[in-house]
């Protein structure tokens, strides 16, 4: 089991380094290939926030000034393709293809941010964004929702800067939910080339205690060894918990299940995986 092709959603920004770095992070210890996705907007889909009277000349204009703003963020996407790909020893090649190192290409498409993002993550492994904070612009939240909610496909939430490995220690955030066993399934790969793994579970003193021994049966069987940690949360929020003992503990990359409840429960009861997503310092590895 690995990963073989990761996703790397490019957007002609700043982000798009953290992004192609943890994406040849990620690929290195599979020789994996890193699919580059650039989303050129469609203008047409701007024309109606204008109104029914607008102009030919108006719409000519509109869809130039976008053309002109998305060939400059090609430009800037693919300048950072080649400086990453040079700094992580990553082979540029015209489309996907598996090869005795990482390898990456670049491909361009038409429409929506999020649309394309969710309908490219169905074929890939793995699913590579950069840090999200509260106040980002709609579409990149909106990509990272509907990929992890949507596709079942496993998210890895970079931190900046980003890690050049996430093969030394993970935690585990384990409550024995469907969620966090998918993310476990999903994570086995990096798992099982971890050096370290440690259960993290946090509960309150009113709780049930929480069962990792089947869990650690499971990692074993597969070949991992895995320690385990027990934190009290007290009055505090469950997911400042899991990111400051998996931070204390040296964790490089949390292993998580993303909106194990309902996603409108989510929103109305600040959920741990909006929590975590929006104060994360560290990498994070999600699974709806």
């Amino acid at each position: 089991m690995s990963f073989v092709k990761i996703l790397a959603p490019l957007t002609g920004g700043a982000r798009d380094a953290i992004v192609l770095a943890s994406a040849f992070a990620a690929a290195k210890p599979f020789h994996a290939h890193v699919d580059a996705l650039f989303v050129r907007p469609d203008a047409t889909e701007a024309v109606p926030f204008f109104g029914d009277g607008v102009s030919a000349t108006v719409v000519q204009e509109i869809a130039e000034a976008a053309k002109v703003a998305a060939d400059g963020a090609i430009k800037l996407a693919r300048a950072t393709i080649d400086t990453s790909a040079l700094s992580a020893g990553a082979r540029i090649v015209n489309r996907p293809v598996r090869g005795e190192t990482v390898t990456v290409s670049f491909r361009e498409v038409l429409g929506n941010f999020a649309d394309q993002v969710t309908l490219a993550s169905r074929l890939s492994d793995l699913v590579v964004f950069g840090p999200l904070k509260e106040g980002d612009r709609p579409g990149l939240t909106e990509a990272f929702e509907a990929t992890l909610l949507e596709t079942g496909r496993p998210v890895l939430l970079s931190a900046n800067p980003a890690p050049s490995s996430f093969c030394k220690k993970i935690a585990l955030a384990w409550n024995e939910s469907v969620a966090s066993a998918h993310a476990v399934t999903a994570a086995l790969p990096f798992l099982k080339c971890a050096e370290n793994v440690e259960i993290l579970c946090v509960s309150r003193s009113k709780d049930e205690p929480i069962d990792s021994a089947e869990l650690k049966a499971y990692l074993a069987m597969h070949g991992v060894s895995a320690s385990e940690r027990i934190a009290d949360a007290g009055s505090r929020i469950v997911g400042d918990v899991l990111l400051d003992e998996a931070l204390k503990g040296g964790a490089g990359l949390l292993v998580a299940g993303g909106y194990g409840h309902s996603r409108l429960r989510e929103m109305f009861f600040s959920g741990v995986t909006r929590h975590v997503v929006s104060h994360a310092g560290m990498p994070l590895f999600l699974v709806h």
